[in-house]
């Protein structure tokens, strides 16, 4: 993939969709641990993480229907949007404040719908800035290490009771109204009378790469195998750290851990690592270290079974932190990546976080009764099973190409992308064959090559090296909308391309002809 310039300043142009989805993490956990406790007042230990699951799970219907909402009924998309708004912040409060195991319950389920609606705008929202970038798995580390952080200090430093319960409130709101203000500022770009859809900014729902794979049925075949080995990739990890959260989360509700204190600082740490290992050399190391990090996490799983008295709990926790920062980051950014080559792009960027809370809800039970007997045989055989199914799907994908070698030819870059080896006979050998240009001469042969104007010039140099959304650009270059729409449209009309997407594609793999 090429260099799209510095990462800070990358990060810093998507800054409100990393801030999004921070505020999503941060609500979701914070709501997370505030229904364990209040369920703890009602059950058992060993009964709190059943009904956490099946709230958790209960997510997976927001998670569903904005995504429905966005290609089925637009129309209804900002009365359905405020709605959801009003039911989170009525659900949380109603939780803080129910006297009564069945309202808590309720609190929990309305409180995970309605975050999973939003849970859903804000990774798609990320997905779309981030996901043909270089830095897509620090974006998600940056975004999950950020709420993290704030529950940890949350926890920490703010007085137990009203104030901690004030800045989720807070926190809630602000993450609903920064999902408002980025869809009407969409809305306006879009209902501006110069807006023209065929030179729309790059967008998930824009791209071309979704048609390329429908339209060649080799490439929707190789799409559909990596989708289903990502999927059962992810089932299986999630089996490993849903195990390990359900042990640890009956250890906290029976008062022999606290899951939000100081060792959650790890996960922060790992998030953050992850993120940078996970973007070197384009992303191709992704699944052989995901797998060494569950490897590492499945060790807190044998300690919690071994230790019947919860002397251990403490390492087992902070093995467990250190493993599941590197598991969010891991199918956050896979899923992301492959939405781009979607029919529905919108709804994979979060369908990481649904396979995670189905299987969580399915594994949980059977995990709580694994570890209560202490049957270590079992447990084996589990990890065994789960450990086969992790090193099919991803360590067979080991040693696909990088992204630098086909980031921009059409169905390979997807294909990498994706995860999928291509054949010897699909490799592009043009590019061995012709020296790499430097960008400065690649854009001064290609504006020779097709007349454009300087100031043509200037647009075509910010469209490429950026991800800009055409408002920002023509902020960037002192230009209207409308100017910067007529310079797009002239640059498209001179290189026969036939949108912005198509124009970056066809700059990039351009080559001077002697």
């Amino acid at each position: 993939m090429r260099d799209l310039g510095d990462t800070t300043a990358y990060l810093r142009r998507g800054i409100r969709e990393i801030l999004c989805l921070a505020l999503f993490f941060f609500t979701f956990l914070a709501g997370e641990y505030l229904f364990d406790v209040r369920v703890a007042e009602f059950v058992p230990a060993n009964e709190v993480v059943i009904y956490e699951s099946i709230v958790v799970g209960a997510s997976v219907i927001g998670y569903f229907v904005r995504p429905l909402l966005y290609y089925r009924r637009p129309q209804t998309i900002d009365a359905t949007s405020d709605m959801t708004g009003v039911l989170l912040v009525s659900a949380l409060l109603l939780l803080i404040m129910a006297a009564q195991f069945q309202v808590v319950i309720a609190g929990g389920l309305v409180a995970c719908c309605a975050l999973g609606y939003c849970g859903s705008t804000a990774h798609a929202n990320l997905a779309r800035r981030f996901a043909q970038t270089p830095c897509l798995a620090r974006a998600v580390a940056v975004s999950y290490a950020a709420g993290i952080l704030v529950q940890v200090l949350n926890h920490m430093v703010m007085p137990a009771g009203i104030p901690q319960q004030f800045v989720l409130i807070a926190c809630a709101i602000a993450l609903v109204g920064l999902l408002h203000g980025t869809r009407r500022a969409k809305l306006r770009d879009e209902s501006a009378p110069e807006f023209e859809a065929e030179i729309a900014e790059l967008s998930v729902d824009a791209s071309e790469h979704g048609a390329k794979w429908r339209d060649n049925p080799e490439a929707k075949a190789a799409f559909q195998g990596a989708v289903v080995r990502l999927t059962v990739a992810t089932a299986c990890l999630t089996g490993v750290f849903a195990a390990l959260n359900a042990g640890l989360t009956t250890s906290h509700a029976a008062g022999a851990i606290d899951l939000g204190d100081w060792p959650r600082l790890l996960l922060v740490v790992s998030a953050l690592a992850a993120g940078a290992l996970y973007d070197l050399r384009g992303r191709s190391y992704m699944n052989i270290i995901m797998t060494c990090a569950a490897m590492l996490s499945t060790l807190s799983f044998f300690v919690l079974i071994t230790d019947g008295n919860g002397g251990n709990a403490l390492a087992a926790t902070i093995i467990f932190y250190l493993g599941t920062g590197f598991f969010v980051v891991f199918f956050t950014a896979k899923f992301s990546a492959i939405s781009m080559y979607a029919r529905w792009s919108y709804l994979w960027p979060c369908m990481g976080r649904v396979i995670n809370n189905i299987c969580s809800m399915l594994v949980t039970a059977p995990a709580v009764a694994i570890i209560s007997s202490q049957n270590v045989l079992m447990a084996v055989g589990v990890v065994l099973v789960l450990f086969v199914g992790i090193a099919i799907s991803l360590l067979g994908q080991f040693g696909q190409g990088v992204e630098d070698e086909a980031g921009h030819r059409g169905l390979a870059f997807a294909t990498d992308d994706l995860g999928v080896s291509r054949a010897p006979d699909q490799v592009d050998t043009v590019s061995l064959e012709t020296p790499e240009l430097s960008f400065d001469d690649r854009l001064d042969g290609f504006v020779a090559a097709f007349g454009l104007t300087k100031r043509e010039r200037d647009v075509l140099e910010a469209l490429v090296v950026s991800d800009d959304s055409v408002q920002d650009v023509a902020a960037a270059l002192f230009l209207s909308r409308s100017t910067l729409y007529r310079h797009i449209a002239s640059i498209n009309k001179k290189t026969g391309a036939a949108s912005r997407v198509a124009l970056i594609n066809f700059f990039w793999s351009w080559t001077p002809q002697d």
